[in-house]
């Protein structure tokens, strides 16, 4: 097998760091799941009802309110998933796995940028913007001139 390039080798770390990062996602959902759903109500007028008539506790228990932490464990459960297999494939040289981790870069910066504006407490705009950045470093990482040539070659 070939030596990788300092490429392939950057986007392996920025693979890493976006599971740190949602990772990090993940846990302030659950610590923060108060805040979330807070947020979430800022923009739901059945929402606002409730928490005016029975507070917190009465909208933390509503039907209404998404189930942001399973939601969050799963999808980064599927994103783990999808990163360790297309990094597999990568770093083996087959050159659709670039494609899909574009892609998947591209929604992850749709997704990232939600979070930065949609009123989320601060620590969630901080984990948007690094998913963000790491997700535009992939990009680059992923179509420089040595990862064409290894792609290529393998």
């Amino acid at each position: 097998m070939r030596d990788m390039p300092g490429s392939i080798t950057n986007a392996l770390r920025c693979l890493l760091a976006l599971v740190v990062v949602s990772g990090a996602a993940v846990l302030l959902t659950w610590l923060q799941h108060d805040e979330i759903i807070l947020a979430w109500a800022k923009g739901n007028p059945s929402a606002q009802e409730l928490l005016a008539s029975g507070g917190m506790a009465a909208l933390r228990e509503a039907a209404i309110v998404p189930k942001f932490v399973p939601l969050a464990l799963v999808s980064f459960i599927v994103f783990v998933v999808l990163v360790v297999v297309l990094a597999a494939f990568l770093v083996d040289g087959h050159g659709w796995s670039r494609l899909v981790l574009t892609a998947t870069s591209l929604f992850g910066l749709l997704v990232s940028s939600l979070g930065l504006n949609h009123g989320l407490p601060i620590a969630f705009v901080v984990v948007s913007a690094l998913f963000f950045a790491f997700c535009v470093l992939l990009v680059i990482f992923l179509w420089r001139k040595e990862t064409n040539t290894y792609l290529r070659v393998n």
